[in-house]
């Protein structure tokens, strides 16, 4: 999001909840240049987070539930084996499950990959900071908690730069 020109308040004032921030979203898929707010960068990233973990957990459940009967039906263990480490597969409708799982994955993170890059670039000039600060993600862990952390800072528009701004507007 830029400033838009009919937002009479000021930019970190403007009260968007998730139905305005995800149409923002999506219309400034690919907009690096300009400002985000808090709003429009986390209530995107949480819903997708949560989105991306429950079909994680129910692909958990469905693949558990599986192996489980899998075990189950394996009467002739040899003594001493492991059960796990026999030859236990995903099989039939289980696996058609897991695999549409795998692929809805797939899906999602191709269609937002872009949407959550442009963003998180445009919520970092919003903090004062150059939008390639994006690139901490490449360091394992501590980068991205790190990017996390620059993420959640309160607007800084007094460390704005107009290089930064869409010229459109």
């Amino acid at each position: 999001m830029t400033y838009h020109a009919h937002a009479a308040l000021p930019h970190a004032a403007l009260p968007y909840g998730p139905d305005r921030t995800l149409t923002l979203f999506l219309e400034d898929f690919a907009k690096f240049k300009g400002f985000a707010t808090r709003a429009e960068f986390w209530w995107p990233f949480v819903l997708i987070l949560t989105l991306h973990l429950a079909i994680a957990a129910t692909g958990l459940i469905v693949i558990g539930t599986t192996f489980a009967d899998d075990l189950v039906s394996h009467t002739s263990i040899p003594l001493g084996a492991d059960p796990i480490l026999l030859n236990i597969g995903i099989e039939g409708a289980g696996a058609v499950f897991a695999f549409g799982l795998v692929g809805l994955h797939v899906i999602i993170g191709v269609v937002t990959i872009m949407p959550l890059i442009a963003v998180t670039w445009r919520r970092l000039h919003d903090v004062g900071l150059p939008g390639p600060t994006f690139f901490l993600v490449a360091i394992p862990v501590l980068g991205w908690i790190g990017l996390l952390l620059l993420l959640a800072r309160p607007s800084a528009p007094e460390k704005h730069r107009a290089k930064w701004s869409d010229a459109r507007l």
